[in-house]
C-alpha cells in the first residue's frame, strides 16, 4: 500500500493509502470515496485524458498516477450532471434576445425532467474569427446563436423591437471583427424533456394574447423562447480591427476583414472608454471571456485558460441552438387555443433571384419555392391555410418586355398535405425577341400562426379575400369577369394597403401561356370593391376566355412597416405611356395593383411594368379579328381616374439578399 494524494479537480485534496498494482475497477469497487460521479484521469504533458468506465479494468493505478516531488497523485474529475448545469444556468427558464445578450426571464416557464448530455471530443477546440453582416446578424451572434435559422431571426427581431433605442449605436461595432478561441466541452439537448409549469399554463390560459399589452406582460415575465440545445465550455474573444466602409441601407457590410493573431497581445480587464459603451458585448476594448478562469490584469495564457476548463465549474454557455417559442411547448389544447381567431399574418418574406430564358413566344418560367424546411412544412400544412404572394422585377431593366406572375397551388387528391406552390412567370412582348432575363422575386407567405410564433406588437396581421371564377358554374366562358368583396372600412380613404394575385389550381397546355390581368374599382355601394379580371394568350397574342382560377386579395390590417404603402397617381404625356416616378431608384420588387376610382367599365385592359425608378402602364395588341368583347366594344385608353397601389414590405427573413 502506498500513500496517494487524491485530487478531484476543483475540490479539496484527500490522502489515501492505495495499492498501485490494483486495477482502477478494483479501486472503485473496494472503496467508498470514488463513486459513480467520478472519472479517472491520466495527466500527460499538462493535458488530462479521461479513462472510460469500460476500460478501467485494463488499467493499473501505477499506470495513471503522476509522481511529483516524490508524491503519488491520482487525478479525478467529477462527472458532469445536467442537474448541476440546469441549477447554475437556469436552462429551463425562458429567455429574450437583447442588446446585452440573452436575458433570463424572471419566472420559470418549464421544468426540465431529463437531458441528453453529449461530451464533445478533442475537436471541440476551435480558433476562428467573428464578423457581422448586419445589425440583426450582430444581435444573433452576440446572443450566442451562430447556426441561424428562421426562429433565430424571428427572436432577433423581437429583441430589436424591445431595444430599438440602441440601434443607432451599433454601426461601429458591426464594422468590427473578433478573433476567438473556443473549447466546447458538452452539448445539452432537452427539448423533449420540458414540461410547462402550472404557473405558466395558468398565465396563458387566462390571457388574451391578441392584446399586445397582455402578450407583452406574459413574455416579459416568461421570455420569448427557450433554447432547446446548449453548448457549454469556454470562449475567449479578442477585438480586432475596424473597417472603414459604411453600412448600406439594408444593414449589410461588404468589405473583407483582415484578421490578426491577437491572442498573445492583450491583457484581461482592460476597460473600454468609448462614449458609445452601452452593450456588455462590446464594453471591452481587447478581450472578453466566457468560461474558464484567468488572473485579472495579466497577459492571456491560453494553455492555463484551457486547463482551467477541465473543471466543469468553470464552464459557461458558449452557444445556444434551436430556440423554441415558449408557447409551442404548451399542452395541445392550450397551444391551439383558437389560433384562427387571431386571423392570418405575414409569416415569412424573402427575395430570390433567377434566370429566365425567353427563347420562344409563350414560354413561361416555373419557379420552385426553395424555402427553409420549416417554412415549407407550414405552407404544406392545410391547417395553416397559407397563401403566397409574389412580385417580380427584371434587374436588367430591359426594354420592350414586362413581367407578370401568378401562383400555382396544385391540387393533391387524397393527400393530407397540399401540393407545393410554385410561381409561374411570363415575359410579355409586343414583338417577340429571344431574351435572357435576370429576375428578382419578392415572396410573401401569409397564413395562420399555428405555432404561436407571433408578437402582436410588431407582427403584420392581414385579411384574406378569396374570389373564384369557374367557367362551368358561370354557364359560359368569358374574357372579362368581375368579382366583388366588402371591407370593414373604406380602404382608400383609410390608407389601408391592399393588392392581389391570381391563383391557378391546374396548369397544362391549355393555360400555360395565359396571363391574367386585373384592376380594382370602387362600386356604388359603401365599402364594396370590385376586381375586374381578364386573360391574354401570349401564343395567340389576343384576349381569350379566362381559365378556372381564384383571385386572392390581401388587406393589411395593421401596417407595422413604416412608409411601406403609397397610393400614387400616374403622369400623362401625349408622347409617353402613363407613368409614375418613384422616389428613389431600386431593384427591390414592390407589390402593385391598379385602382380605378371611377366605376366606368370602358377602358382597355392594361398591365403594370416595374422599372428601377418608374411604374409604367403597358397595353398589349389583340389579334382576335374583333371577336373578343374588348375589340367588339369601343374601349378607351386610360384616363386620369386611375391610381397605383404600391406596397414595399421590406422585413425579409431570408438571408440570401437581405440581412
Amino acid at each position: 500500500m502506498s500513500s496517494t494524494l487524491i485530487e478531484i479537480i476543483g475540490e479539496k485534496l484527500n490522502l489515501k493509502k492505495l495499492n498501485l498494482k490494483d486495477s482502477l475497477s478494483d479501486i472503485r469497487n473496494n472503496g467508498n470515496f470514488i463513486d459513480d460521479t467520478l472519472i479517472f484521469l491520466k495527466k500527460t504533458n499538462n493535458e488530462y485524458a479521461e479513462i472510460e468506465r469500460k476500460e478501467e479494468k485494463t488499467y493499473r493505478l501505477e499506470e495513471i498516477i503522476t509522481v511529483k516531488d516524490n508524491q503519488n497523485i491520482l487525478y479525478l474529475m467529477r462527472k458532469p450532471d445536467w442537474n448541476i448545469f440546469n441549477d447554475k444556468y437556469k436552462l429551463d427558464y425562458g429567455r429574450t434576445m437583447s442588446f446585452d445578450g440573452t436575458k433570463k426571464a424572471n419566472k420559470r416557464a418549464f421544468k426540465m425532467n431529463d437531458c441528453e448530455l453529449t461530451k464533445i471530443s478533442d475537436n471541440g477546440f476551435k480558433r476562428d474569427y467573428l464578423e457581422f453582416e448586419s445589425k440583426k446578424d450582430w444581435m444573433e451572434k452576440t446572443n450566442l446563436f451562430f447556426s441561424s435559422d428562421v426562429n433565430v431571426k424571428h427572436f432577433a427581431e423581437l429583441g430589436f423591437s424591445v431595444e430599438s433605442s440602441h440601434i443607432e449605436n451599433l454601426n461601429n461595432e458591426i464594422k468590427s471583427s473578433y478573433e476567438y478561441i473556443e473549447f466546447g466541452k458538452i452539448i445539452l439537448k432537452f427539448s423533449e424533456h420540458l414540461t410547462p409549469t402550472e404557473e405558466f399554463i395558468n398565465a396563458v390560459k387566462y390571457a388574451n394574447l391578441d392584446d399586445p399589452e397582455e402578450y407583452r406582460k406574459i413574455t416579459e415575465e416568461y421570455g420569448h423562447f427557450i433554447p432547446s440545445e446548449v453548448v457549454l465550455g469556454g470562449r475567449a474573444y479578442f477585438k480586432d480591427i475596424k473597417v472603414s466602409s459604411e453600412i448600406s441601407s439594408n444593414g449589410n457590410v461588404g468589405n473583407t476583414l483582415n484578421i490578426g493573431a491577437l491572442s498573445s497581445k492583450f491583457k484581461v480587464g482592460h476597460k473600454y472608454s468609448n462614449s458609445e459603451d452601452k452593450s456588455k458585448f462590446y464594453s471591452f476594448n481587447h478581450m472578453r471571456l466566457l468560461g474558464g478562469s484567468h488572473p485579472e490584469g495579466e497577459k492571456f495564457d491560453e494553455k492555463a485558460w484551457i486547463e482551467s476548463l477541465i473543471d466543469h465549474k468553470n464552464w459557461d454557455c458558449i452557444e445556444f441552438r434551436d430556440p423554441i417559442n415558449i408557447f409551442q411547448l404548451l399542452p395541445e389544447d392550450l397551444r391551439k387555443k383558437n389560433p384562427e381567431k387571431g386571423g392570418k399574418k405575414i409569416l415569412y418574406t424573402c427575395i430570390k433571384e433567377c434566370d429566365y430564358y425567353l427563347n420562344e413566344p409563350g414560354r413561361y418560367r416555373d419557379f420552385e419555392l426553395k424555402l427553409p424546411r420549416k417554412i415549407l412544412d407550414v405552407i404544406l400544412n392545410k391547417k395553416a391555410d397559407c397563401d403566397i404572394f409574389a412580385t417580380v422585377i427584371d434587374t436588367k431593366n430591359s426594354k420592350n418586355v414586362f413581367i407578370t406572375c401568378q401562383i400555382l397551388k396544385p391540387k393533391v387528391l387524397g393527400e393530407e398535405k397540399l401540393g407545393k406552390p410554385r410561381i409561374i412567370i411570363h415575359g410579355v412582348q409586343k414583338n417577340f425577341q429571344p431574351r435572357k432575363l435576370k429576375l428578382k422575386i419578392k415572396i410573401m407567405v401569409v397564413g395562420i400562426d399555428l405555432d404561436f410564433m407571433f408578437n402582436p406588437t410588431v407582427d403584420t396581421k392581414v385579411q384574406m379575400v378569396e374570389n373564384t371564377y369557374d367557367p362551368q358554374n358561370e354557364q359560359n366562358y368569358c374574357d372579362l369577369y368581375s368579382m366583388k368583396f366588402n371591407s370593414e372600412s373604406d380602404l382608400i380613404s383609410g390608407n389601408i394597403p391592399f393588392f392581389g394575385i391570381p391563383i391557378l389550381r391546374n396548369f397544362n397546355i391549355s393555360n400555360d401561356s395565359l396571363v391574367i390581368g386585373h384592376k380594382f374599382c370602387k362600386t356604388q355601394l359603401d365599402k364594396e370593391y370590385e376586381i375586374r379580371t381578364f386573360s391574354y394568350c401570349l401564343k395567340k397574342n389576343q384576349y381569350v376566355n379566362l381559365p378556372e382560377f381564384t383571385f386572392h386579395t390581401l388587406i393589411i390590417l395593421n401596417d407595422t412597416a413604416p412608409n411601406a404603402y403609397e397610393l400614387l397617381s400616374f403622369k400623362f404625356n401625349k408622347l409617353k405611356k402613363p407613368f409614375i416616378d418613384l422616389k428613389e431608384e431600386s431593384t427591390n420588387p414592390k407589390y402593385t395593383s391598379l385602382y380605378l376610382s371611377s366605376n366606368e367599365n370602358n377602358y382597355k385592359p392594361l398591365f403594370l411594368k416595374q422599372k428601377f425608378k418608374k411604374i409604367k402602364i403597358e397595353y398589349v395588341d389583340c389579334k382576335c379579328d374583333k371577336t373578343c368583347s374588348f375589340c367588339k366594344n369601343k374601349t378607351f385608353k386610360l384616363s386620369n381616374k386611375v391610381e397605383c397601389i404600391v406596397y414595399d414590405y421590406k422585413n425579409h427573413d431570408d438571408k440570401v439578399l437581405c440581412r
